[in-house]
């Protein structure tokens, strides 16, 4: 399969997005946000510079570890005759369960907050905010998604199919639009649903840590960090304030902020609770 060859995952991905910006101009979630086309390509750059230090670097990629794991015979779904949709949904759900430990790992050390901390730096969440990720994120989540290849043993055909699943979710539960009220209450039981990411870019400390799932709610379920989605509210604040904020949003400060360590510098968390009488 060619999909990662030349150009061709890079214009899947721009075709996502571009549908994403058409369904927010067509039923958006919070009207009247002032469209910045520079902040679109500040947020955009992030993703493309990811793209070319993977590309320079391609034995650290899932698709470059599937080839290797293939020719050398190594793991699980290589050493046994297994349908394709088995590997496929295999691939999906153990990539999600691996991100969503990366995810918890990105919030409870600042070392690694410090990568993290440029995608929650938008102060509005839309489609583009999916691509807001700086690119030492995007290799740490790369090189830790190794193991799962090489162990599973995955072809090629099944990280192609994670990486459309992955770009498809991550792109529209992003997104500035709005679901029926009774369908974003069902779905996200199981499911990421827009709103669920939209509390987790609050910038009330107490959302900060939880809703860490990409594709499955009920990571979060399990595990105890599940905030429901109708806690959102309408003009809910999103972005970082206090010292951790990013100011201005600005090419260099975003590409520069994992170097930054402002004073009193913290991963914000909620003012503790009084104990009551």
């Amino acid at each position: 399969m060619d999909f990662f060859k030349g150009v061709t995952g890079l214009y899947f991905a721009l075709g996502v997005l571009a549908s994403a910006l058409v369904l927010e101009a067509i039923m958006p979630w919070r009207r009247g946000v002032k469209i910045s086309l520079a902040r679109w390509v500040r947020n955009a750059s992030m993703s493309f510079y990811g793209f070319i230090l993977l590309g320079l670097l391609p034995l650290l990629s899932s698709y470059g570890a599937a080839v290797i794991a293939e020719v050398r015979g190594i793991g699980l779904f290589n050493q046994i005759s297994t349908p394709f949709w088995a590997t496929a949904l295999t691939a999906v759900i153990a990539f999600d369960l691996v991100a969503y430990g990366v995810h918890r790992a990105l919030h409870k050390w600042y070392f690694l907050w410090r990568t993290h901390r440029t995608h929650h730096g938008d102060a509005h969440i839309d489609a583009t905010t999916s691509l807001r990720f700086h690119p030492f994120e995007a290799l740490l989540r790369s090189v830790i998604d190794l193991p799962v290849v090489f162990l599973l043993g995955l072809p090629e055909e099944a990280i192609v199919v994670n990486f459309v699943v992955l770009s498809v979710i991550n792109t529209f539960t992003h997104t500035n639009i709005a679901l029926a009220p009774s369908v974003e209450r069902v779905a996200s039981r199981i499911l990421v649903t827009p709103h669920i990411p939209r509390l987790h870019h609050s910038a009330a400390p107490e959302y900060l840590d939880t809703n860490l799932g990409t594709i499955f709610s009920v990571r979060d379920q399990m595990f105890s960090t599940f905030t429901p989605s109708d806690r959102l509210r309408r003009d809910e604040i999103f972005g970082i304030e206090g010292p951790e904020a990013i100011m201005p949003d600005s090419f260099a400060n975003l590409a520069l902020d994992p170097f930054r360590k402002p004073g009193h510098a913290a991963i914000p968390k909620p003012a503790p609770r009084d104990a009551g009488p």
